[in-house]
């Protein structure tokens, strides 16, 4: 067998390999994805990241964490421009704001946290707490008899703090 055949043999088993690996990771995320409460979203989260397809399940809650941190951000984004285009609703929109900057500034730091020191149950808590967040703030627009801007908002960051929710209970 010549150096060129040689070759050719290993590259064929090493890609042979990697695509094995990466089917093996793909099929992670799947089954991961499987035991939350919106398989889809799970998994468009994930495989948007192509870190999470060498990430162990810490790091799959930790990418999903990240994305509750970004719906976080683009809410706090909204509602400030919606002070601007509907004073009427400041008061209330003020309110959401401050849910938001608890979940931006508290509730994702603590989970962060708690799962990079090993502790995922307080993790948990902070996702837990993202939800009821997110609640509230749809909920002060009921309580003044507004109707919501935020309400797609709202819903998203709770079914995205579920999903992380479900992978950190795994972690229990």
């Amino acid at each position: 067998m010549n150096l060129s055949h040689v070759t050719i043999l290993f590259l064929a088993l090493f890609f042979q390999e990697t695509l094995f690996s990466a089917m093996a990771d793909r099929q992670f995320i799947e089954n991961t994805c499987k035991s939350t409460p919106s398989y889809n979203l799970c998994l468009s989260i994930l495989l948007a990241n192509p870190k999470s397809q060498n990430a162990d399940l810490t790091g799959l809650a930790l990418f999903v964490v990240d994305a509750v941190k970004n719906k976080g951000v683009k809410t706090l984004q909204q509602i400030d421009s919606l002070k601007k285009s509907m004073p009427e609703l400041t008061p209330t929109l003020m309110q959401c704001g401050d849910v938001y900057k608890i979940v931006v500034g508290v509730d994702v730091p603590l989970t962060i946290n708690a799962l990079n020191l090993g502790n995922p149950k307080f993790g948990e808590d902070g996702m837990a707490d993202t939800t009821i967040e997110s609640q509230a703030c749809e909920r002060s627009f009921q309580e003044h008899g507004q109707t919501s801007p935020l309400t797609n908002m709202n819903k998203d960051m709770e079914d995205v703090a579920n999903v992380a929710r479900a992978i950190i209970r795994m972690l229990l």
